[in-house]
């Protein structure tokens, strides 16, 4: 048997299964999160474990820079959706969670804003028109330094990464260079770069299922 380690960047799975599946809310639960990664499994290979890479949801309040108006996201039903999905992961066996710190970078015109600046006459933005730049950071890099630790250690015969990012590839390239079998993941009919599957030895197709 292969032992082989499942590697999910959460943003780019949980968002691709919520628009696959059509869900209400646009985002899996965690069970179904887990149930559609086993998917990729082969009858030759003994699952090592689940790592889930993600941010916590944002919990700080932030100012609107046009009205002055406040929201604090700790209080949003989203930010409490988010958290049950992160503790239930938790509780899932052979699922281990890395988490990276999602950070407010500024703001954001809404996509109808921009439109309007590009098809009429400028008009001064109000509130709605503005939301956060929120961005992950170290979610790459904790993916890196398993991929790293997996391949130099020989924990693992086989990685399959969950993830559409090519900054990923210089691990990939890493974990074969030790010996290792990697393959990417494609969702769907969601398109998967070719610089990913140039340097995998294969892709693990995932039809989602609810």
């Amino acid at each position: 048997m292969k032992k082989t380690a499942l590697l999910i960047d959460g943003g780019w799975f949980c968002k691709g299964l919520g628009k696959l599946l059509k869900l209400p809310n646009g985002w899996p639960s965690a069970a179904q999160v887990i149930k559609n990664a086993r998917t990729v499994l082969q009858a030759d290979e003994e699952l090592f474990r689940i790592f889930y890479y993600d941010c916590e949801p944002y919990d700080r309040e932030v100012t609107n820079p046009v009205d002055g108006s406040k929201f604090h996201y700790a209080t949003s039903l989203a930010h409490k959706a988010r958290k049950q999905f992160f503790f239930d992961l938790s509780q899932t066996e052979f699922v281990a969670l890395r988490r990276g710190e999602l950070k407010a970078r500024g703001w954001e015109f809404s996509k109808p804003y921009r439109k309007s600046l590009m098809t009429g006459t400028p008009v001064a933005p109000t509130a709605a028109d503005l939301y956060p730049n929120f961005e992950q950071k170290g979610v790459d890099m904790r993916i890196g330094i398993d991929v790293a630790t997996l391949s130099l250690k020989g924990i693992v015969d086989r990685i399959v990464l969950f993830s559409g990012d090519t900054d990923m590839i210089p691990a990939l390239k890493l974990a074969r260079r030790e010996g290792l079998q990697v393959y990417v993941v494609k969702l769907g009919s969601w398109p998967l770069k070719h610089n990913l599957i140039e340097d995998s030895d294969g892709i693990r197709a995932v039809t989602p299922i609810a």
